[in-house]
């Protein structure tokens, strides 16, 4: 139950108002984890818990606003619950009995434009038996007859959800993917300043550790960007190091060494290397009054030398010498229009799962803006970007 939300498999839960997607959660989850009533339009916003599903493991409930909502707050629920499709894994369609309307239609098809898996929940079949026209409908979907309230076909609707799991391609990227060996010594440097968490290390940080013992590999991590001490006493073959710091420890390194960023290394993992390094290359042709958005997938308070909001602004402006307006999101918001922007620049994305990255990186891509991500620009104006993605085979 300690899984971080990134890692757990997200399960979308979806339909319109009053079907009983609350109730199916709650099922699911064996707990009131989501208010239910007969008054429709209950859930106003995304609801997520996190469970455990035999068979599945770690996994999160979103249980979303009904599709069918009205009026202005309405329409707004209604795009958050679109949105949440970008992130999920695997849709829960829930219907009742024989009814399918336009909105279930069109869900199905967001469903398969984003190549999501989904599987249909007839729910309140306790009280009303599906008819034959009704089934010959759904027939070409997997679908359980269900009823949340006496959790009829509980068995069934495990093994169906766990049969959906199957249908997603397993991931077997890693960090360190075709650049790292077995018994190779890898230098971390961590530094300690101000905008790094109390008593723990950053998520990329651990991560990279995890995935070094798991290649069966040595690490020796150290907070000093001067690291010409550590390399006259071992010699490491490769460094990774935070963004922050790498023309330091570039300076200070034997010029053999391969060295990378924590953030190229996220890019690798959740992004896409080559379209990032494509958008830092965008800086060089950037113009007075251009917007950039500096995107954050995660929410903290702003500190003096923040690197969304001072260092990276900064940066840019004395490298390209030229007047430019930043505007930022935090968290799960993301603008639906990236037009005005003349570039985005993400964070590593550590906090979001793949298919949320994957997501903004395509809307870029779709609206013909370049995208790159925090380590790649700032290594980009520093003038190191070629030496940091050396090691990579393009």
């Amino acid at each position: 139950m300690n899984t971080p939300k990134l890692l757990r498999l997200k399960i979308g839960i979806f339909g319109r108002r009053n079907v009983g997607k609350s109730s199916i959660m709650n099922m699911l989850s064996d707990q009131d984890a989501s208010i239910v009533s007969d008054v429709a339009g209950t859930t106003t916003d995304v609801v997520e818990k996190s469970i455990e599903i035999h068979g599945i493991g770690a996994a999160v409930l979103l249980d979303t606003a009904g599709v069918d909502d009205v009026g202005e707050l309405g329409a707004k629920r209604i795009l958050k619950t679109k949105k949440a499709i970008d992130e999920i894994d695997i849709a829960i369609l829930v219907l009742e009995s024989n009814k399918i309307t336009d909105f279930e239609t069109d869900l199905i098809a967001d469903f398969k434009q984003n190549k999501k898996p989904f599987l249909i929940f007839v729910n309140k079949c306790d009280t009303q038996k599906p008819n034959d026209n009704f089934l010959k409908q759904i027939n070409e979907h997997d679908f359980v007859l269900t009823s949340a309230k006496t959790k009829l076909n509980l068995e069934e609707v495990y093994d169906t959800l766990l049969k959906t799991t199957k249908k997603i391609k397993p991931d077997e990227s890693s960090l360190f993917d075709g650049i790292l060996k077995e018994e190779d010594l890898v230098l971390l440097v961590a530094p300690i300043d101000e905008e790094a968490p109390k008593d723990r290390l950053i998520l990329p940080q651990v991560q990279a550790i995890r995935k070094i013992l798991d290649n069966k590999a040595f690490s020796l991590v150290t907070q000093d960007s001067d690291i010409s001490k550590i390399c006259q006493r071992v010699r490491p073959d490769l460094i990774v190091c935070d963004s922050q710091c790498v023309l330091e420890v570039i300076k200070t390194a034997p010029k053999d060494i391969n060295i990378t960023t924590f953030s190229i290394l996220m890019s690798r993992l959740k992004g896409d290397l080559k379209e990032f390094i494509l958008g830092a290359n965008k800086i060089d042709e950037l113009k007075n009054n251009d917007k950039i958005l500096i995107a954050e997938a995660c929410t903290h308070n702003t500190k003096d030398g923040d690197i969304a909001r001072v260092k990276i602004p900064k940066l840019l402006r004395k490298f390209t010498q030229k007047e430019l307006e930043f505007h930022y999101t935090n968290g799960k918001d993301y603008p639906d229009n990236l037009n005005e922007f003349a570039v985005i620049i993400h964070c590593g994305g550590c906090m979001i799962n793949k298919n949320l990255m994957q997501s903004r990186i395509n809307k870029a891509k779709n609206s013909e803006i370049c995208i790159t991500n925090y380590g790649i620009a700032i290594s980009k104006c520093q003038g190191v970007l070629d030496r940091v993605i050396k090691i990579f085979d393009f």
